[in-house]
């Protein structure tokens, strides 16, 4: 399942990591931070990932592989912090509405 370079491991980690982000907010001024630190973390998630999985390799090409394969999917990579600007705001608002 890929749904425009994401795929369902991606889909799950944006989903949580939105979820502990909305629930960590506590005012709408909080939101781009959050949505930020967020997509900060996935980043540097998936770049570990990928400069795990390189293997037995020097350090300076398993770090030109880890860009090379974050590259793969261009469109994911540039709407991936707009979906966690807008996850973040939706969980949060329910957060709102749902807690008084």
């Amino acid at each position: 399942m890929v749904i425009a370079g994401f795929t369902a491991f991606d889909l799950v980690f944006m989903t949580c990591a939105s979820l502990i982000a909305a629930l960590a907010m506590r005012r709408w001024s909080q939101l781009l931070s959050a949505a930020l630190i967020a997509y900060g973390v996935d980043v540097l998630l998936r770049f570990a990932m990928e400069y795990l999985s390189a293997g037995d390799m020097p350090a300076n090409f398993a770090v030109q592989l880890a860009f090379a394969r974050m590259d793969l999917h261009g469109l994911a990579a540039t709407v991936r912090p707009f979906v966690y600007f807008a996850a973040v705001a939706i969980l949060f608002g329910m957060k709102r509405r749902y807690s008084r």
